[in-house]
């Protein structure tokens, strides 16, 4: 098979695909139909339009980021926002516009607790798979919101599955958002392990995702989360909020 029909069957969507196969909601098709060029963005006008998309940096300082998707929840995110407070860290939560709209009460906990808030959708639709009208309203309906919840323009997009192509990244640049994917996943269904293997292999500069929304939130997982901020803690990481990670970290 050459390349050029190997890329028209893959398209753009192994990006993150694997690491977020198990996150839920309702299932989205794995595999692009349409050539390689189909969906290529052409933006108008003369402005700049550029975004970074970061899966970790390495700043000179022990810190690290925490990224929580997909909430928030009743249930989850409260737990996630006490585990947190207990060790007096930072994270960075990429809410889901119409959970958000649903529990506005846990938007402004998490900015009385100094945490970041930051864009993963209005439904958490992969954005690889829908129209780029679709995509820009889903960015920002929760753009929107976010502003009217806090008071502050997010300034960071996650897409659900880790998945996007050109035309999500110019939704993106239209928002003004750098994309933020990660270096190491907690899952709910192996949480044991996958905090074994984060405290192994942290690094400065290293970004976790974990959830307090969808399928994967489980007690487990609290409890490792809690493991996993307390022993940072203990070994003289600080953890900070995303863009406070990109900020300290001049980009390659």
């Amino acid at each position: 098979m050459d390349r050029r029909r190997f890329m028209t069957g893959f398209g753009l969507l192994a990006i993150g695909g694997a690491a977020g196969a198990g996150v839920g909601f309702e299932a989205e098709p794995a595999i692009a139909t349409e050539g390689p060029t189909a969906r290529t963005a052409t933006p108008t006008g003369t402005a700049a339009h550029a975004a970074t998309v970061t899966f970790r940096t390495a700043p000179a300082g022990k810190i690290m980021a925490l990224t929580i998707d997909d909430g928030p929840t009743r249930e989850w995110t409260p737990q996630v926002h006490r585990l947190l407070a207990r060790h007096h860290a930072k994270a960075t939560f990429f809410v889901v516009g119409k959970r958000a709209q649903a529990d506005a009460g846990a938007i402004a906990a998490a900015v009385d607790a100094g945490h970041e808030l930051a864009n993963h959708t209005w439904d958490h639709k992969d954005l690889t798979q829908h129209a780029q009208a679709y995509d820009q309203e889903s960015l920002e309906q929760t753009h929107e919101l976010l502003i009217k919840l806090t008071g502050k323009a997010p300034t960071l997009c996650r897409p659900p599955y880790g998945r996007i192509d050109s035309v999500g990244l110019a939704c993106c640049t239209a928002l003004q958002y750098d994309v933020l994917l990660w270096s190491n996943h907690i899952t709910g269904s192996n949480a044991t392990y996958d905090t074994t293997k984060v405290l192994s292999e942290v690094s400065p500069g290293s970004i976790v995702l974990a959830h307090d929304g969808g399928p994967e939130p489980n007690a487990n997982l609290m409890k490792q989360l809690d493991r996993l901020v307390g022993s940072l803690k203990d070994d003289g990481y600080q953890l900070v909020t995303a863009s406070e990670l990109l900020a300290a970290a001049p980009r390659a």
